[in-house]
């Protein structure tokens, strides 16, 4: 029904104070005075470890003398991928607004800017759903402050929280598009649409992304009735244009996906966590199994009774009780009332419960019938129960705004702001025990005079823990912390580190690496707190110890032929691991790529000088009386070219690992240079997918 037009302007008024309210409250949940203040850091596990100092490496990289996103990061595993991983830096509007701060404060920025996006789509859609202006917004913090977010800050899963608003925002867009409109409105709607769900696909959490669409996708075919065909499909067609928009992302990401760990079979990684039947009272009572650290009261009651500590991280969804209590009030009154919910509230439950089962352990053999490592945790798939359940909390709230056995307007609302308080003091309560702030350090970091001065072109291996000390913006590490890494550098890291060939790890620590593994992998110096009697320690600042290295292989050298051994390709990295790094092996097929002497030959070690120009490329100057391999101590990868003298020459895996360029007798430079593969292709299936978007928009239809 329309309302009057002089009723309009006053609920615009009300619904503008209701968002604002909204999202002060949102705020006030996750960003301390502290914080805001810019005295304090948010705090985030994975944030210190990870994501800053990828930021940071984007920064320099944008802000410096390139001006472009590198294509590739040296400070990490021997060097990976940068631009083709979304995890490493996801190409979506929230991560290029961090750009903008120092990335000691940009989680805070971060997250508060996720959380206020999470409340406000999700207001909208239920606005759009009917919902009024107090239950939307009731809904809109509940979804924005649940455990499944909030749990999430204190581990500092940022590109997870990044995606966090990527569902109500399509229900939303969806909702509209589907509209009975036409004309220049749905054209609009189709195209925002599209371009919202390229963001969606480009964030750098793949899995939350994956389970909106999966949900926007079933909302266009759930919403049959009323709708025409035409409609349902140019609005499927928009979003499948929306997610091809983004392969100048996603197809890079995706060649790199079939080169990583992520294909090979492996044991089960130990955060692959589900919802066990025993975690879910944790949604009723959430500190009923403890709490994991950094929680403060982990000290009191600690997490116990399961296998590690992210059976904790990924199952802590709490919302509340009172969005159950609106889940049963809705359900009796569909009882009494003997009549279904609409169309939005069928499906909504019907997200919601699917969902929670998806989580238990009945689905988890399916999942694992898949081969490989996808979509990692079946417990994340109560992101969308989490949304459904805030949807009902605001539906149970307008549900109790209508009741006739409360006839007066005034106690009804006396009730419901009761209710409300309650739930805010519930849930928050619970959500403010994973934000905690730390003062901002500016000072210059321990260790950083003797390791500018000596590590040159070396690596370090830092222990990867919260209270070592971060030097991931300045150095090389040989370890890595990542959920991707690329197949070859695990194979041989795995053989260096002697553990099984399976291992699937996230978190490669060198720091505890023996000391033939760091020789090999070119490490000058050691940063940790555990004691090594095998290293010697040169100095100390509290715990934390810092050994010196004192035979690493240099970054870059020469192997005549006669230093050169061929093996299969399976058996390099034990042989390597066993071995001396004083040889170099290669992959039988590399023997064609030996250069025949046409003289007198001298063997030994020749003069090699590494310069970097940059994260992407690379100046290696050598000169021998022989022919054979210029050996370059950094992970192999397609993207690499090579050129000797100017002339295209060819790059081949080394010590199953590493690179080497096949060079002839005499003096050379050879560059090295990486280009993300299947970035070309990824633009061009953008660029035919944003023409016919173009093209989509323009069609007319009639059976609306």
């Amino acid at each position: 029904m329309a309302l009057p037009a002089t009723s309009r302007p006053r609920e615009r008024s009300q619904s503008a104070l209701a968002v604002f309210l909204m999202l002060v409250l949102t705020e006030a949940v996750y960003l301390p005075l502290a914080v805001l203040s810019g005295t304090n850091s948010l705090m985030g596990s994975d944030y210190e470890m990870l994501h800053r100092w990828r930021l940071a490496f984007a920064r320099q990289a944008l802000f410096g003398a390139r001006q472009e996103i590198p294509a590739w990061n040296p400070h990490e595993v021997l060097g990976a991928p940068f631009a083709a991983n979304l995890q490493s830096f996801p190409w979506i509007p929230t991560r290029l607004v961090l750009l903008l701060f120092d990335p000691s404060v940009a989680f805070g920025v971060g997250v508060g800017l996720a959380a206020a996006l999470a409340a406000l789509f999700t207001y909208l859609y239920c606005r759009r759903a009917g919902l009024t202006i107090v239950g939307a917004a009731a809904a809109g913090w509940t979804f924005a402050s649940a455990g499944f977010f909030s749990s999430r800050v204190m581990a500092g899963h940022l590109p997870l929280l990044e995606a966090y608003p990527a569902l109500p925002l399509l229900l939303w867009l969806v909702d509209r598009a589907l509209a009975p409109t036409r004309g220049l409105r749905h054209q609009i709607d189709l195209v925002i649409l599209a371009v919202c769900c390229a963001c969606v696909v480009a964030a750098g959490h793949p899995q939350i992304p994956a389970y909106a669409l999966a949900a926007a996708f079933l909302y266009v075919a759930w919403k049959g009735r009323g709708v025409g065909r035409a409609v349902r499909a140019h609005v499927a067609a928009a979003m499948a244009l929306g997610i091809g928009m983004a392969m100048a992302a996603w197809w890079p990401m995706l060649q790199l996906i079939g080169r990583s760990t992520r294909i090979q079979h492996l044991a089960a990684p130990d955060n692959d966590v589900l919802m066990s039947y025993s975690r879910l009272l944790a949604l009723v009572l959430p500190g009923i199994d403890g709490w994991a650290d950094p929680v403060a009261l982990a000290d009191r009651n600690p997490f116990l009774g399961y296998p590690n500590n992210s059976w904790f991280w990924d199952t802590a969804s709490y919302v509340g009780i009172l969005p159950l209590v609106a889940i049963l009030a809705l359900l009796i009154a569909c009882v009494v009332q003997k009549r279904l919910p609409d169309w939005r509230g069928k499906y909504l439950s019907f997200l919601g419960v699917a969902a929670l089962l998806c989580s238990l352990p009945l689905a988890n053999s399916v999942l694992h019938a898949i081969p490989g490592t996808f979509l990692r945790s079946p417990a994340r798939v109560l992101y969308l129960s989490t949304f459904c359940a805030a949807v009902a909390l605001g539906a149970g709230l307008d549900l109790l705004s209508r009741a006739t056995w409360l006839r007066s307007q005034a106690v009804k609302m006396t009730v419901i702001a009761v209710l409300l308080a309650v739930h805010y003091v519930d849930l928050r309560g619970f959500s403010h025990l994973f934000v905690q702030s730390y003062p901002r350090d500016t000072a210059a970091p321990a260790f950083q005079n003797i390791l500018d001065h000596e590590t040159g072109s070396g690596r370090i291996a830092e222990e990867r823990e919260d209270d070592v000390l971060p030097y991931e913006e300045r150095y090389d590490d040989a370890g890595g912390f990542d959920s991707i890494f690329l197949a070859r550098f695990n194979r041989g890291y795995v053989a260096l580190a002697g553990l099984p060939a399976d291992t699937n790890e996230q978190l490669f620590d060198a720091s505890v690496l023996p000391v033939k593994a760091l020789e090999a992998l070119g490490v000058r110096f050691v940063i940790t707190e555990i004691t090594r009697t095998d290293l010697e320690q040169t100095t100390r600042v509290g715990d934390v110890k810092l050994y010196r290295v004192h035979n690493p292989a240099p970054r870059a050298q020469f192997f005549a032929a006669d230093r050169v051994e061929f093996l299969p390709q399976e058996k390099i990295p034990d042989a390597f691991a066993n071995g001396s790094w004083d040889r170099l092996l290669l992959e039988q097929d590399a023997r064609r790529y030996v250069i025949s002497a046409s003289g007198p030959q001298a063997g030994g070690l020749a003069s090699v000088d590494y310069p970097r120009a940059s994260s992407d490329e690379m100046i290696v100057r050598s000169g021998s009386e022989a022919p054979g391999f210029v050996y370059v101590l950094e992970a192999y990868d397609p993207g690499w070219s090579a050129t000797v003298d100017r002339a295209p020459a060819t790059v081949i895996p080394a010590n199953g690992f590493a690179m080497a360029i096949p060079v002839a007798a005499g003096r050379h430079v050879v560059r090295l240079r990486y280009e993300t593969p299947g970035q070309m292709t990824g633009i061009a299936v953008s660029l035919v997918s944003l023409c016919l978007l173009a093209a989509l928009s323009k069609i007319r239809y009639t059976n609306v």
